[in-house]
Formats: structure tokens, C-alpha cells, sequence
């Protein structure tokens, strides 16, 4: 779920100002001591993102009435592509072409839990340059599975038990073998995985359906080397008959508490990478070659050398 902060009305000499028709939506809620992936849009108050900027980010930890300047970071501008039914007068169909944009700051270092600030440099390319702020939260330890940390093996419902597909998905267009096996033999199989846990239907974040396109595309090319596995985080029966989101077994085995989630899990079954909210395919490949490594390579000793955090 996003987190909008505006723009805070202070100056200072030689800097761009702030403006106070700009907000900062954070698209993920959980930052750990560590190493972070700090994701965000950055949009106006009439609803228009502002995209393809280039972007600085200060970060520093608020203490009381002080605050201590820690890091400053790049972001990077990144796109997800998904499409969605458009249904006409006359009952014909077609689908829609829907781009969103975003930003990422990689390995943002925060070396101590509480409420951190990031102040953002925004340079667009047809517009004159301001600043704009967030504030968050960081603990001391992940509630959902961490990178490094073993992927929880659980049973679930896939394909081979259910009449319909639809019982497992709430995709426009689903892809079967997303829903072949469970996350408990996925793992022992002993290659690896990516787990997605999103709700394209009845999404509260608004970002599901983007990211099981993006993963659904990176199936495509991955499929033969990588397991994917999509879980709805939500009882799709009740969802569907009373409109009430109950979280399922799954989803709170991970003790995952926002959706969507993305996790990629290395051939020894070790959490590799994770992405909370949005995500597109370009993050997501970075992470899987990283674990996938090239024909003939071990890939769970390849990803225990190099594995780190998008």
C-alpha cells in the first residue's frame, strides 16, 4: 500500500524549491536495518507522474527536533507494463496498453531502526527542478522473509486440485504452470524460484496486476531454468461472494503483511532477493541471472557467491 507525503515548505539558499502540489508515494512499507530497495512515484496533486527524471536522494534519520544527514543515493527510473479489458457498447473487447513508471534507490544503507527521511532532488526533463520529501519507518529485523534467510516451504492448492483455474487466480490471463506445483516441492526440486504473492482482482496497493504481468513475461524466457509460482494472498471464495479479504495460509506463513510480494529463492532455497510492491522485469531478470548464471553453472553455489539485495 503506498504512503503519499508532500512536498515540506522549506527553503534553503541555492537549492531547487519545494513544491507543494508534489507527493512522494512510497510503493513498499518495510525497511530493515541494511541494505534496502527504497521504491516510489513521485506525482502531482492532479494526478499526473512525473517521469523520466533524473533523481537525487538524501537520506538522513530524524531524532526529535535533529536531524542527521546519513547518505545520499541515485534513483533509477524503471517501467512496468500491464493490460486490462476495455469493454465496448456493443460487448466486443479489447485490451488496454496501461504503462506505470517508477523509481528506485539500490542499496540504501540504514544503520539503525527508526523514523528516517528522504529528501529528494526531482530534475524532469521539461521542467525546472524541486525538491520534495517522505518520511519512514525502518526496524530492526524483516517481518517477511529476509535475503538471506531460508524460503519457508508450505503446502498449498495448485493446479491438480481444482476444477478451474480461476479457483487459483484472479489473472485475466493466467499462466498454468504458475500454478503446477507447491512452494514445498518447488523447493525440492533445488533450482530456482520465484514467488509471487499478488492479487490482480481485488488488489488494496493498486500494483498487482502490473507485477504478475511482469512475472508472467519473465516465465517466457526463464520458464525452462526457474520455477514460478503465483499466490493470491487472499481467499479468492470470499473475495469473489462477499467482497471480504481473508488473508489465506500462505500468505501468512510468510508473515507477509502488504501486497504484492516478489521473492526470488537461489537453487539452495535461499531467499536471494525480495521486492515489495511495484516491480518490473528489468529488476527482476537482474536478480534472476544473478541466480540462474549461465548454461552449466551450479546456480545455488553462483547466487550463495553473489547474492545480495535489489
Amino acid at each position: 500500500m503506498g504512503i503519499a507525503v508532500g512536498g515540506l515548505a522549506i527553503g534553503a539558499c541555492g537549492e531547487p524549491p519545494e513544491r507543494d502540489d508534489v507527493n512522494v508515494f512510497l510503493t513498499a512499507t518495510e525497511f530493515v536495518v541494511g541494505p534496502n530497495r527504497l521504491p516510489f512515484t513521485v506525482v502531482t496533486n492532479d494526478g499526473v507522474g512525473i517521469e523520466q527524471a533524473t533523481v537525487d536522494v538524501r537520506f538522513s534519520l530524524l531524532d526529535g527536533p535533529s536531524t542527521h544527514f546519513k547518505f545520499s543515493r541515485p534513483a533509477t527510473f524503471h517501467e512496468t507494463r500491464n493490460t486490462t479489458p476495455h469493454i465496448h457498447e456493443d460487448g466486443s473487447v479489447h485490451m488496454h496498453l496501461d504503462r506505470r513508471g517508477y523509481y528506485v534507490v539500490k542499496g540504501a544503507e540504514f544503520d539503525t531502526p527508526g523514523i528516517w527521511s528522504a529528501e529528494l532532488t526531482v530534475e524532469p526533463p521539461d521542467a525546472d527542478a524541486f525538491r520534495a520529501r517522505a518520511a519512514f519507518n525502518v526496524i530492526a529485523q524483516p517481518s517477511a522473509p529476509g535475503v538471506g534467510t531460508a524460503a519457508r516451504p508450505i503446502d498449498h492448492p495448485t493446479i491438480k486440485d481444482v476444477a478451474d483455474i480461476e479457483q487459483l487466480s484472479s489473472a485475466e490471463e493466467p499462466v498454468p504452470d504458475m500454478y503446477a506445483v507447491t512452494v514445498a516441492e518447488a523447493l525440492a526440486e533445488a533450482r530456482p524460484l520465484v514467488v509471487q504473492f499478488s492479487t490482480p482482482r481485488f488488489c488494496v496497493s493498486h500494483m498487482c496486476g502490473p507485477v504478475y504481468e511482469e512475472v508472467a513475461s519473465l516465465h517466457e524466457t526463464y520458464g525452462d531454468r526457474v520455477r514460478f509460482i503465483h499466490l493470491e494472498p487472499f481467499d479468492l471464495a470470499l473475495a469473489r461472494a462477499e467482497g471480504r479479504l481473508a488473508p489465506t495460509p500462505a500468505f501468512q506463513a510468510w508473515n507477509l503483511q502488504t501486497e504484492p510480494w516478489t521473492f526470488v529463492v537461489d537453487g539452495a532455497g535461499v531467499v536471494s532477493a525480495r521486492f515489495e510492491g511495484m516491480v518490473g522485469a528489468s529488476e527482476l531478470e537482474a536478480a534472476l541471472q544473478r541466480v540462474v548464471g549461465a548454461p552449466g553453472t551450479d546456480s545455488g553455489s553462483l547466487s550463495r557467491e553473489g547474492r545480495g539485495l535489489e
